[in-house]
């Protein structure tokens, strides 16, 4: 019987997965598979236990995106070549939703069963592999002190309502970015580096600005507002993605290096990422691939 490894969130998103764990694994069991369930218990554990999958002949990934993220740094960092099934239970699922996996667990398992793999790329900034966005300036904080119960009870909502609350402190940042043969230069409310249809649950761009397997990251800089109409401006731009609003750079690159004087952290799919003041982010094309229809 083959083997099927699956690594479990059991804190994402409503804590959903503690009521459909026996469906899954019942739906692995019927198609042939001898399911092993690993619950993941402190940061950074799906990647240690995705790091020790080389045995298995599945690997199934229930939870959020950060999960995720995980585990395809496992993967990587242990060089296994294996295609990844996702059963998105996050807060958001940003990446599961550009890619149109679906979100209830009966539909997804269906593109781990009988789908196939399709290869996309992956980001990685200073060596540290993330999946769909790197985000500095406004924000990102919240992105890693939101607390997971909150996330859980309110979803989008409460990044939102932590944001609030972030809003009155932020300062802009002085940044130097080097990106496709142009230099930006100035002082910036947000870079935003990301490989994705969905930001934060609600900015959505189509297929003719973001495409996944292109070996290029979209850059998105806000400019320090220099009046003050100018940040309606951007939340406009944002809530329509129409972001050519004045103050606003948004380009599709293959890498970007990014300095500053300020190292207050990045956020890479939500988890916190310190730097020193220098990033160096780059694309990995097709570096992994995920089993879907």
């Amino acid at each position: 019987m083959k083997k099927a490894l699956l690594i479990v969130n059991p804190k994402s998103g409503k804590q959903r997965v503690q009521t459909e764990l026996f469906t899954i694994v019942d739906r692995l069991t019927d198609a042939g598979y001898e399911p092993t369930v690993a619950l993941t218990t402190h940061r950074g554990h799906a990647t240690e236990l995705a790091a020790r999958s080389g045995e298995y002949d599945l690997l199934v990934c229930t939870g959020g995106d950060g999960t995720l993220n995980e585990v395809i740094s496992g993967l990587l960092e242990a060089h296994i070549d294996r295609p990844i099934g996702y059963i998105p239970m996050g807060s958001t699922n940003d990446f599961a939703g550009s890619l149109g996996i679906p979100f209830e667990t009966d539909a997804a398992l269906d593109g781990i069963l009988q789908g196939t793999p399709h290869p996309v790329d992956v980001g990685s900034f200073n060596g540290r592999y993330f999946l769909d966005v790197g985000l500095l300036g406004i924000f990102s904080r919240t992105c890693y002190e939101t607390p997971q119960d909150m996330k859980n009870t309110l979803g989008f909502l409460a990044y939102v309502l932590e944001g609030i609350r972030e809003v009155p402190t932020v300062h802009p940042i002085p940044l130097r970015i080097e990106a496709g043969g142009e230099v930006y230069e100035g002082e910036y409310l947000a870079c935003v580096v990301s490989n994705s249809r969905k930001l934060g649950g609600v900015v959505s761009l189509g297929e003719d600005k973001v495409d996944l397997t292109d070996g290029k990251f979209e850059l998105l800089l806000v400019e320090k507002e220099k009046q003050p109409l100018q940040i309606h401006g951007y939340v406009k731009a944002l809530r329509t993605a129409d972001l050519t609003a004045e103050g606003m750079t948004f380009v599709s690159v293959p890498s970007v290096r990014v300095a500053s004087t300020d190292e207050q952290p990045w956020t890479l799919d939500g988890e916190r990422a310190d730097w020193q003041g220098t990033a160096d982010i780059r694309v990995v094309p097709h570096a992994v691939s995920l089993l879907m229809k």
